[in-house]
């Protein structure tokens, strides 16, 4: 029996992942760069919010939707920071702190970039002002995902109602608009997490070679997101054992885990490169 599962494909492949989480030491990585991450998240929703300040889109919409994802604490504690920030915000100071929050932000990605390099078991030789430089696109990439994102679900929603509407069956487009609107998410997450794990690395892989850790890291995210979320609001309270601090505690906890599983799909697409390469990991 032990050797009918040895010769599984996907038992190897779990080895392989086993060995990759152990050697390239994923769950030290994980907590280094969610370090970096506290520290750029509200200077990128800082700077999502201000992008947002110059389309059609109220800022409230971004502000609103944390609660799906993010426990009922740490959704409040962002919630506030950033309707306090937006009305403190003069419009002078828009442009110069947008910029600020911006580069504050690339830093974060460019530890995820050091993370995907450290998964896929290469090191960085790109120079230092094209990695700052990548790190700055990519963070600009990623508010651009986030706002097409919002556009596409408000404006979706407007298009699909009017065509149902012609056709006098706009009832039966609100029952299905709950299932699109997840579905238009899940395709611009899917999207969005190809494109890091294919572009940003020091290693390029093939496109088929990314769309397994692709899959892994979306599913697996947006799986953990919403269990760690109903856990926190139904079972486990930190502002219980933390007290004030308890939402913050949440959102450590939360990139950490986000972190670990964006890694996890980062290993899984170097252990299919090298499958195909032949290199195996023992």
């Amino acid at each position: 029996m032990l050797q009918k599962l040895k010769g599984l494909a996907t038992y190897n492949y779990v080895r392989q992942l086993a060995v990759h989480y152990r050697d390239d030491d994923l769950a030290a990585m994980s907590a280094q760069i969610s370090y970096y991450l506290i520290l750029a998240f509200f200077p990128f929703l800082f700077f999502l919010i201000n992008l947002l300040s110059f389309t059609p889109l109220p800022n409230r919409l971004l502000i609103a939707n944390f609660n799906a994802i993010l426990p009922q604490e740490t959704a409040l504690l962002v919630k506030t920071m950033l309707t306090e920030t937006v009305q403190a915000k003069s419009g002078a100071m828009l442009v110069l702190s947008m910029l600020a929050s911006l580069w504050a932000a690339s830093r974060g990605m460019s530890a995820i970039i050091r993370g995907l390099n450290h998964s896929y078991g290469v090191k960085e030789s790109r120079r230092f002002v094209r990695l700052n430089l990548v790190a700055l696109l990519s963070t600009v990439g990623l508010s651009v995902m986030v706002m097409l994102s919002f556009i596409m679900i408000v404006l979706g929603r407007i298009i699909g109602s009017t065509i149902f509407g012609y056709l006098g069956a706009k009832s039966l487009f609100y029952s299905i608009w709950s299932f699109l609107r997840y579905g238009i998410t899940f395709g611009l997450l899917l999207t969005t997490f190809y494109l890091i794990y294919r572009y940003l690395p020091n290693r390029k892989l093939n496109g088929n070679h990314v769309m397994a850790g692709t899959i892994f890291t979306t599913v697996g995210w947006i799986g953990a997101s919403l269990l760690f979320s109903f856990y926190v609001n139904n079972f486990g309270s930190y502002a219980t054992v933390y007290g004030s601090l308890g939402g913050m505690f949440a959102l450590i906890f939360w990139l950490y885990l986000s972190t670990l599983i964006f890694l996890l799909g980062g290993a899984i697409n170097a252990i299919c490169s090298d499958d195909k390469e032949g290199e195996v990991r023992t």
